[in-house]
């Protein structure tokens, strides 16, 4: 049904443009062009204003041509991670690769090329479908700064489905964790560390001892996850610190277990820094909300019903990552990931099979279709 020329000389077109996060001004504006010339209603919401960005989030509608049919919003971001300028596509054995000097830029242009294409071939093929709304959004890969600084009631669909994680077209995660990042600082009382370092108290020493006080870091069960990421202080080696700054991110599939660890954790670093003399800082930032879209919701079933259609080996998965679908499904849209076929992601060795490109799109098209039946 898709135009697989058409769709594999997009994606190479799209990775070829400049998209660093915050500055994706040059692909927002060709994505406006393609749009438009699609017929699409197009706008560009306000988000890059507030975070500093060249651009804001692309949205795009195509009103349905089925009364009452289920109303689809598809997601994917347009910033790729460094080194992503001037990407130069290499095609060999059916796979797509960077020259080697850059991401390839399959996360997420995969995504927003496989979401055109399908819209497409619904237009050229008069698919009987629901209202379909498309956002390409900013800054995902430094924060999901994009959807964070969305206008909610932007949206207008009953279902969602972000285009954005690996493994092979099929693959439906439906669960994704709450995340906390919590920022310590620990204050000690500074001296010199030759003459009377009695008089001072070391900081770097209180954390050190904080930490090593956790009952456990790393995977803590099968749904939890602690990971102290950043740690600094000191002024000089030859001064008591007199302050210590580190970073624990937490994550959990169950929200309110996350909850708990995060008061359990402050509680724990507190009582040590206290003990030792020294005063704590504490200041816990929620990074997203969490997925959990039941395995009989409609949004996972018109999944697996395209995915069977297409005889695509279906199956639900969950992730220890976060994502935009964090974010809508926070905002009270059920929304799914599918998997895109994207691998090696963040790095120069990333590549894309063009199978997968080709079913990843036969896949949106599928649900579009599927859903336009009921």
């Amino acid at each position: 049904m898709i135009n697989k020329d058409r769709l594999l000389n997009e994606f190479i077109e799209l990775v070829g443009v400049p998209c660093p996060s915050k500055d994706e001004k040059a692909e927002a504006e060709l994505l406006v062009r393609k749009l438009q010339a699609m017929g699409l209603e197009v706008k560009v919401d306000d988000a890059g204003s507030k975070i500093g960005g060249t651009t804001g989030n692309v949205w795009a509608f195509l009103p349905g041509n089925v009364q009452g049919a289920t109303r689809l919003f598809f997601e994917a971001h347009m910033d790729s991670v460094p080194p992503t300028t001037g990407t130069k596509v290499v095609r060999r054995d059916g796979v797509l690769y960077s020259d080697g000097t850059t991401t390839l830029g399959g996360d997420d242009k995969v995504g927003i090329a496989a979401a055109l294409e399908a819209v497409r071939t619904v237009q050229e093929q008069n698919i009987p479908h629901g209202d379909i709304q498309l956002c390409f959004t900013i800054a995902e890969e430094i924060g999901c700064l994009g959807v964070v600084n969305l206008e909610p009631a932007n949206i207008k669909a009953d279902l969602g489905y972000c285009l954005d994680i690996g493994g092979a077209p099929g693959i439906v995660t439906n669960a994704a964790p709450r995340l906390f990042d919590i920022y310590f600082t620990v204050r000690g009382k500074s001296a010199h560390a030759g003459i009377e370092p009695e008089k001072g108290i070391n900081a770097i020493m209180l954390a050190a001892k904080a930490l090593a006080a956790l009952p456990a870091y790393g995977r803590l069960d099968e749904e939890t996850t602690l990971n102290v990421g950043q740690i600094e202080g000191g002024a000089a080696t030859n001064i008591v610190a007199e302050q210590a700054r580190f970073v624990i991110d937490m994550r959990c599939m169950d929200p309110e277990k996350l909850e708990r660890l995060k008061d359990a954790t402050i509680s724990l670093i507190r009582e040590v820094v206290e003990a030792g003399g020294g005063m704590l800082e504490a200041e816990p930032v929620e990074g997203s909300p969490a997925v959990h879209v039941a395995e009989d919701h409609a949004a996972v079933l018109l999944a697996k019903q395209a995915a069977d259609n297409l005889q695509l080996p279906f199956e639900l998965t969950k992730t220890g990552g976060c994502s935009d679908g964090n974010f809508l499904c926070g905002y009270g849209l059920p929304c799914i990931l599918l998997a895109t076929g994207m691998s090696k992601v963040h790095t120069t060795e990333e590549y894309l099979r063009e199978c997968d490109l080709y079913d990843c799109t036969r896949w949106v098209t599928e649900i579009i279709r599927v859903a336009g039946q009921k």
